[in-house]
């Protein structure tokens, strides 16, 4: 599993992900709601793993310097090319853009935005 939670862990990759998603999420549960990914991938080889740990890294990347997710706890996964966004920001238009910017990131197939916002 490929996931990364933005602003806490922005060096991490694939195999150090898991453990780094669910502490990151637990520290921040008493600022805002926890985020929880319990996904499984099931890959056929470790190119295609790797090709979405690359997707990661490219999104959040991408919503690190716009700034749209700084102090927020949201969480950049990929499955098979298919990114999916979770947690929370600001607004619904802060929710919207960084889906576009997921949406913009070359090799992404498409996105599944489900940020929420307070």
């Amino acid at each position: 599993m490929a996931t990364l939670v933005i602003g806490s862990s922005i060096g991490l990759l694939a195999a150090n992900a898991r453990a780094e998603t669910s502490t990151t999420g637990a520290s921040n549960s008493a600022e805002h709601d926890s985020v929880n990914v319990a996904t499984e991938h099931h890959y056929n080889s470790p190119a295609e793993r790797a090709n979405d740990a690359l997707l990661i890294t490219e999104v959040k990347s991408a919503l690190a310097d716009d700034g749209v997710a700084d102090g927020y706890p949201v969480v950049v996964d990929c499955d098979h090319g298919t990114v999916l966004l979770s947690g929370v920001v600001k607004s619904a238009r802060d929710a919207k853009h960084a889906g576009d910017i997921a949406a913009a990131a070359q090799g992404v197939a498409g996105v599944k935005n489900q940020l929420t916002w307070h």
